[in-house]
């Protein structure tokens, strides 16, 4: 059991360094206000990719991780492109509870679009393992998934989150389009 713990551990830590540096930035950007939308929308993009790999063990062997990364990369660089040109407005309190609504789904989108290297790492796992390991890997992943989130949540207090506030918007969008692009070159590049 403490192996299959350990494999959860770096299956998840491996695959999902870019998803921590993605949480700081949107912790000092949005600050505490969003924390509950941060973690949702975690939550969500992992289950999705989980219940991919999940359902999809033995078909996507046969298909080549050039092709899922490449779909995968246009999704980021997409929502990349509507942050970059879509100006930060004002929010009075309706207004702000349905953008952490959206906030929650914009997360979702972006984990699950790169999420390629989770679902290659996570199809032999789930393939491999007998249901015991599946219940343990899966508990393992998310525990992870809450360290991180909290990780993610210290280092945003350090003391540029001033910055990222004033500027957020924009490193957001260079961000979302830097995942799509280094999706697509790693999907494409000869």
């Amino acid at each position: 059991m403490l192996t299959t713990i350990a494999t959860g551990i770096v299956a998840y830590a491996s695959t999902s360094i870019d998803c921590l540096i993605l949480l700081t930035i949107l912790f000092g950007i949005h600050g505490n206000s969003a924390n509950r939308a941060i973690y949702l929308g975690d939550c969500l993009g992992t289950t999705v990719l989980l219940l991919i790999s999940g359902l999809c063990a033995y078909p996507l062997r046969s298909l080549p991780q050039t092709t899922i990364m490449g779909v995968l990369g246009i999704f980021p660089i997409l929502i990349g492109l509507k942050t970059a040109f879509t100006a930060p407005q004002a929010q009075d309190s309706s207004q702000l509870t349905k953008s952490r609504h959206r906030l929650s789904w914009t997360i979702a989108t972006l984990i699950i679009s790169t999420g390629a290297d989770n679902i290659s790492v996570y199809v032999p796992l789930l393939t491999q393992a007998l249901s015991w390991q599946i219940v343990v890997l899966i508990i393992t992943l998310f525990a992870m998934l809450t360290v991180f989130y909290w990780a993610a949540k210290c280092l945003a207090q350090l003391p540029y989150r001033h910055w990222l506030q004033r500027n957020g918007h924009y490193v957001t969008a260079v961000l979302y389009l830097f995942i799509g692009c280094s999706l697509l070159f790693r999907a494409y590049a000869p």
